[in-house]
């Protein structure tokens, strides 16, 4: 652009203002407004040079200034020295190329606060540009508060995040402490409660019963503490996604609870086990957890039959861990996999509540699901989906 500094108006140039600026008059009538001075946004029409040939009402007051005023002036001369280069850019791009050009300025505003114009420009004529220009002062103003307002929330989501990741820490470094403390007091019991019983030989019943509610108590502490310690690690657990063979998880699982199957007749089958995509320890412990609640829920059969089912989608794998135990009341599966929920009491069959609790949180972990189905006394099934493309989520 030139002519933008120091010197005089220049004349008027171009297309003349009277054929711009109005339209004929109409036949036996007054001349009117023409449609440029009455439109709705701020509109110029520019010469090759950046100058006004012609502002309708709104594009005066946009600018603060008369028509008479702003005619024949370069635009460049009203709007913010930094906004200068992108204004003179946008004209030459407007007659290099027919398509509308955009670009944002500024210009001055009253107690020299700025306000944020958009442009759009279009060429006319041979040399020349038709331009209009819409205030988007408020909407930078709300971009900016809402940019403000989300680097605070940002800064409060970081700093909470950080303290639940501290609170966090610090709450399985008490637990891991707290059992750690209980394990010893709970062994030496226990120890006590053997050299006592050897120290009576055979007491009378008054005697027995009182130390078996005692052994039974002090089991359900150790069961208690154990089932917490298998909760925090699976908490703690290094995930990492590999193929893994589900057989090699089933042979590993059946070695670690080769105790419960001690003098028992047991019969464990399985569909054909698939390769998946996992982690190797949050397979074990959620087949772990299933085989031994199988186990522990057919004890009083006399023949325990267990069975591991694979049902494939296009998604997951659904396996399953079928038994012809107690079963459990339907009504009550919501509870299965909560926290120390149990359907059936524990002077019966030993746990605390947390296995099932366990293998709901790792499943979830990798975007996996569980659930439960049984009939009382006609076995349960248990089950987890396993996605072909687990995500390990925190």
């Amino acid at each position: 652009m030139t002519d933008q500094e120091g010197s005089s108006p220049p004349g008027r140039q171009g297309v003349p203002v009277a054929e711009v600026g109005t339209h004929p008059q109409p036949s036996g009538g007054t001349r009117g407004p023409s449609l440029f001075d009455g439109a709705p946004v701020a509109s110029f029409l520019l010469d090759g040079q950046g100058r006004i040939l012609e502002v309708n009402r709104r594009g005066g007051a946009l600018l603060g200034f008369d028509r008479e005023a702003l005619l024949g002036q370069p635009l460049g001369r009203f709007v913010a020295p930094a906004s200068r280069p992108p204004l003179d850019a946008l004209l030459k791009r407007v007659l290099d190329a027919p398509a509308v050009q955009s670009d944002e300025i500024e210009v001055p505003g009253a107690e020299g606060t700025p306000r944020a114009l958009l442009l759009d420009a279009v060429a006319h004529g041979e040399s020349g540009c038709y331009l209009v220009a819409t205030d988007v002062t408020p909407y930078r103003e709300a971009q900016r508060a809402l940019q403000s307002g989300h680097a605070d929330l940002s800064g409060q989501l970081r700093e909470r995040t950080a303290r639940a990741r501290a609170l966090n820490e610090e709450l399985e470094h008490v637990v891991t402490s707290f059992i750690r403390q209980l394990q010893e007091p709970t062994s030496r019991a226990m120890n006590v409660l053997g050299l006592l019983r050897r120290a009576l030989g055979e007491p009378p019943e008054g005697v027995t019963r009182p130390l078996l509610h005692i052994e039974r108590a002090l089991q359900q502490i150790v069961a208690l503490y154990e089932s917490v310690d298998r909760y925090m690690q699976a908490r703690g657990l290094q995930a990492r996604i590999r193929p893994v063979d589900l057989n090699a998880v089933l042979r590993e699982v059946l070695k670690d609870v080769r105790l419960l199957l001690a003098d028992r007749n047991v019969q464990i089958t399985h569909d054909p086990l698939p390769v998946v995509q996992g982690d190797s320890q949050a397979l074990f412990l959620i087949l772990n957890e299933y085989i031994s609640n199988a186990l522990k829920f057919t004890r009083t059969r006399e023949e325990a039959r267990l069975h591991i089912l694979v049902e494939e989608t296009d998604s997951a794998f659904h396996i399953g861990v079928r038994d012809n135990g107690v079963g459990f009341d339907p009504r009550g599966q919501g509870r299965l996999f909560r926290l120390f929920e149990r359907q059936h009491p524990s002077s019966r069959y030993e746990g605390s509540g947390l296995g099932l609790a366990v293998v709901r949180r790792t499943c979830e972990r990798f975007g996996g699901r569980v659930w439960g189905e049984g009939q009382p006394d006609q076995g349960a099934t248990f089950w987890f989906a396993w996605p072909k493309r687990p995500v390990v989520l925190e």
